[in-house]
């Protein structure tokens, strides 16, 4: 669950997958397992649902289950800067020592967004194992054991567990096999079971699920299918039943006894359907959002201001008033930090088929906290020293803010800090307002995605179900109105302010709405040379930039 995502989300993910799974799970003592809950999560239970917690409590101290930590607000941890990932991996180990007396040795890895360095990230946050998907493990396959590697039409799974290094720092690393996801809990328990059956061994041999627990009740059909016709019961019955062949087991308890099957070395990768999202690597997000990369370029500049600025609190001796200064600061810069870490929460930066960068409450979200983050850290470094130009509280400052390696023009006052992007064609592509906390260009232009195709050819019909199995989300593609596909417009520009066009006449609103104005342009809009001007008048300096471009006659 999301930072900024509605409260009724919450409770109906409560009521229809977290609730009844912990239930489920209570009822069948010998099913032992690892969960986990991402801080914003356990922070609504805690608020909202405090005996799932107690009960919670009571299956980790039964050693039936173990609770997994992460980033405590489920960053991406490949995205965010090193000091972030250790500050978000101990805040999230301890809250599950000091609420539940896990020690949180296991990582869920978010969206399991995997690249060469996070050994090191991990092994110095105290983290010993992790979960990718098999597919990331292609690349090895000549090097992997082969006893370990199961080959049919459908799906390859990889066996066991493998160590992989970064620099000296070592991690484990499970194999979560995509034909359990795609079956569980879609396909009738028989199958799963006998499938299992097959990848008996002389010695003991692993296999890995690990996917969404939102999946067990929450998305489409499943709730009644994995409840209310009784599959997850159904399930660890069998789970139980067969225990003479078949045992359930913690990451944390098969470390304990079982050597790595291997070592192996991965290249960047996450799950198959997130790869083809986002053009094979998760970061092409940035390249095809530059909504996303605004967001993203701005929650690096803010960390890196954080960084800087506790580096230089409570550095030597100082008086008592100066101490309580710092003191001051230094809590500033706390607050800053924490408004930091909610505002990587990693839902918004990106898109899949179920919404993510295209929720504007999400977005609104993130940029809340990242203007907090931004507001409390020019508290903290109040009055700031060596600003470019100071001219009634208004500051303007020339760089690289986005990455793009142009220049472009930051001016920001007591009340609010606006970007102007020469590359956008002189537009202002953030204007973030101080006391709402508000960006009012947290904007998206309307684009087209893959799926979109796939909406063309279908009817507005319900998935059809049946043969003992309900139709997996993978497979399904619902529609919830008709003629839904009317309204798949896309834009040609990015939707931000003060985009400047020379017509031969006006467009009516119709066709501005729908994008197909074109041929009323003399010329649209393209980017501006930038140049920095200051002058001084009245005994006070006076800062500006001047755009031009040259445009055909």
């Amino acid at each position: 669950q999301p930072v900024g995502n509605f409260g009724f989300g919450f409770e109906e993910a409560y009521a229809k997958a977290y609730d009844p799974f912990l239930r489920v799970l209570e009822r069948h003592p010998q099913v032992r397992l690892s969960l986990h809950y991402s801080g914003c999560l356990l922070d609504w239970l805690t608020e909202h649902q405090p005996a799932f917690i107690d009960r919670l409590c009571q299956l980790v101290s039964k050693q039936q289950v173990e609770l997994l930590a992460s980033g405590y607000y489920e960053p991406i941890l490949p995205l965010i800067p090193e000091a972030d990932r250790q500050g978000q991996i101990a805040k999230m180990r301890q809250t599950l020592w000091k609420s539940f007396g896990e020690e949180g040795t296991g990582l869920w890895l978010t969206e399991r967004v995997w690249e060469p360095e996070l050994p090191s990230t991990l092994a110095r946050a105290g983290i010993r194992y992790t979960i990718v998907d098999t597919n990331q493990f292609a690349t090895a396959k000549p090097w992997l054991p082969g006893a370990m590697q199961v080959h049919d039409d459908a799906f390859w799974d990889l066996l066991g567990s493998y160590a992989t290094e970064y620099t000296g720092h070592s991690v484990v690393l499970f194999p979560a096999s995509k034909r359990l996801r795609y079956w569980m809990p879609f396909q009738a328990v028989d199958r799963t079971i006998d499938f299992l059956r097959r990848l008996q061994r002389e010695e003991p041999v692993a296999i890995t699920f690990a996917d969404d627990g939102e999946k067990f009740g929450l998305w489409p059909k499943t709730h009644h299918w994995v409840y209310e016709e009784g599959w997850l019961d159904q399930f660890f019955t069998s789970l139980e039943r067969e225990r003479s062949w078949l045992k359930t087991s913690t990451f944390r308890d098969y470390v304990k006894t079982t050597p790595p099957n291997g070592t192996v070395s991965l290249p960047c990768g996450s799950y198959e359907e997130m790869l083809e999202w986002s053009g094979g690597h998760f970061r092409n997000f940035f390249m095809k959002y530059p909504e996303a990369n605004t967001m993203y370029q701005k929650m690096l500049r803010i960390s890196r201001q954080i960084e800087d600025g506790e580096r230089g609190t409570g550095n030597g001796q100082r008086s008592t008033s100066a101490a309580r200064n710092e003191g001051r600061k230094a809590s500033l810069w706390e607050q800053a930090r924490q408004e930091l870490y909610t505002a990587q929460c990693n839902c918004a930066y990106w898109h899949g088929v179920f919404g993510g960068l295209y929720l504007t409450h999400l977005r609104r979200a993130v940029y809340s906290h990242l203007i907090a983050a931004e507001e409390l850290a020019r508290q903290a470094l109040c009055p700031t020293p060596r600003q470019p130009v100071d001219a009634g509280g208004c500051v303007l400052s020339v760089s690289d803010i986005d990455g793009d390696g142009q220049q472009e023009a930051h001016l920001t006052t007591a009340a609010m800090g606006l970007l102007v992007d020469p590359a956008e064609g002189g537009t202002i592509t953030e204007w973030n307002v101080y006391q709402p906390r508000i960006n009012l260009l947290d904007t998206l232009s309307r684009r087209h995605e893959p799926y979109h195709d796939k909406l063309r050819q279908v009817q507005a019909q319900p998935a059809a179900s049946g043969g003992g199995s309900v139709v997996s989300i993978h497979d399904a593609l619902g529609v919830k109105e008709q003629n839904l596909e009317s309204y798949l417009v896309y834009d040609d520009h990015r939707r931000s302010a003060f985009v400047d066009y020379a017509l031969q006449s006006l467009p009516s609103i119709e066709e501005v709405v729908r994008s197909t104005w074109g041929e009323r342009r003399l010329w649209s809009l393209g980017p501006y040379l930038l140049e920095r001007t200051v002058s001084a008048k009245n005994g006070q300096q006076a800062a500006g930039v001047t755009m031009t471009r040259e445009v055909s006659g």
